[in-house]
């Protein structure tokens, strides 16, 4: 009886043994695709940089000539126009923006208004100027 183990044993080495080594070639063959992907990948990410860092030297250049262009434009003005022509025109004053639907729940629920907190901002602020001022 221990031959037949021993026996069985064997055997039982050689599959695992033969199990493990396929394992390792799949293994081993998904590690070269994935070398494969990342240098494929790794090309693809140094013609990105390449073409980005060429349109950054162009943009660079553009923006070093508007900006003397700018500086001389500022100095031609400045000594042909008076001071008060350069300075900047007042901006618009801000009208009264619409309140939040924060603002509108709480006004609505000030005033008593039913169903307030399932309404969207529109239907709140139909009910908030519909609704009877207490």
């Amino acid at each position: 009886m221990t031959q037949t183990k021993k026996k069985a044993t064997k055997s039982g080495k050689k599959v695992a043994e033969a199990k493990a080594a396929k394992a390792l070639a799949r293994a081993e063959k998904s590690v070269r695709k994935a070398r494969k992907a990342v240098k494929h990948s790794s090309k693809k990410l140094r013609a990105k940089a390449s073409e980005l860092r060429s349109k950054t030297e162009r943009l660079s250049a553009t923006h070093a000539e508007a900006a003397r262009e700018l500086q001389s434009a500022k100095a031609s003005v400045a000594v042909t126009e008076p001071a008060a022509v350069l300075a900047a025109p007042p901006l618009p004053t801000a009208e009264a923006a619409a309140p939040t639907l924060i603002e509108l729940r709480g006004r609505a629920k000030e005033l008593g208004v039913a169903g307030y907190s399932r309404m969207n901002k529109a239907a709140l602020i139909e009910a908030v100027e519909s609704a009877p001022t207490r």
